[in-house]
């Protein structure tokens, strides 16, 4: 497997700088409680799980409720695409979000279930170093584009534990004990990411390069360009635009997106980009997946 600082060395410069990928439109997000008080330590999470079960048990359910709905990724985050890329991330996050209706309720029957049992004090596992920690968490760790802490909680022992119940309907479902998954740092808050949602990374990552278009020239084996459109000629619109190609290592375009450019002219090289064919790029002979920005400037003459 090829680490990530000869991937790094790999990247080479593009058009424009890479920005962040898949990152949604809305700008909502999940309430959030004042960073100060949760700060990105074990301390902090402590503190943030102690106060939901505090507020379970003495029945304040509209603290607790805004203080579970904290722990869900807000809309906006990036967090996915930024830690495993645009490929894995951009799946990671869409899974996220199915799984977004029933994770509240998932993570507060546990936690009163915990608040029941009297336990309000967890202790907090963070993990940093995958040579440190066992599968699947030094994958997880591994698979990131810079490596940022897992958490996870103990109520009882030395291991996170879960407990399941057993009545009719409802046989198999977490009941208390620790919530299956991961706490993460993203925008101001920890955020719970259930285990069976990293499960999903590939047993081994493929790497994920930047190339310039001059490189990828010879790469191209079906290339159509984009007729002048003719509200653009009418409206005397002219300019550059930048259209991003996320490419499988099968060379086939995965993703494409506009980068820079005005919207009459951006979907007319969109429109021929998305047709073009590419041969695979390999590095050390084994293949890879590509990002290459294709520019194209518009002249009236």
């Amino acid at each position: 497997m090829i680490s990530r600082s000869l991937g790094l060395s790999l990247f080479l410069s593009a058009l424009a700088a890479v920005p962040a990928l898949g990152r949604e439109s809305q700008s909502t997000s999940s309430p959030q409680p004042p960073a100060a008080a949760y700060p990105n330590s074990t301390d902090g999470l402590q503190n943030l799980i102690g106060d939901i079960l505090q507020a379970a048990r003495s029945k304040d359910s509209a603290k607790e409720t805004e203080l579970i709905r904290s722990l869900l990724m807000p809309v906006n985050s990036t967090w996915f695409t930024d830690e495993y890329g645009p490929g894995f991330g951009a799946s990671l996050a869409a899974t996220y979000r199915r799984a977004t209706p029933e994770l509240e309720q998932e993570i507060r029957t546990v936690y009163e279930g915990d608040a029941q049992r009297g336990w309000i004090s967890p202790k907090i596992l963070v993990y940093k170093d995958p040579e440190q920690v066992n599968a699947p968490i030094d994958h997880f760790l591994n698979c990131m584009n810079q490596i940022v802490p897992l958490y996870q909680t103990v109520f009882q022992g030395a291991s996170p534990s879960v407990y399941m119940s057993l009545k009719p309907g409802e046989k198999g479902k977490p009941t208390g004990g620790d919530v299956p998954g991961y706490f993460v740092y993203d925008q101001g808050g920890f955020r719970f990411i259930p285990q069976n949602i990293l499960m999903k990374l590939p047993n081994e990552r493929p790497v994920r390069i930047h190339l310039g278009m001059n490189i990828m020239q010879s790469k191209v084996t079906n290339r159509v360009y984009p007729p002048y459109p003719q509200e653009a000629l009418k409206k005397h619109i002219g300019g550059k635009v930048v259209v991003r190609l996320d490419l499988d290592r099968d060379g086939k375009i995965r993703d494409a997106k506009v980068m820079e450019g005005d919207p009459i002219l951006s979907q007319a090289l969109l429109d021929s980009v998305e047709q073009w064919q590419f041969e695979p790029t390999r590095l050390d002979g084994d293949p890879v997946e590509v990002e290459v920005d294709v520019e194209m400037i518009f002249e009236m003459h």
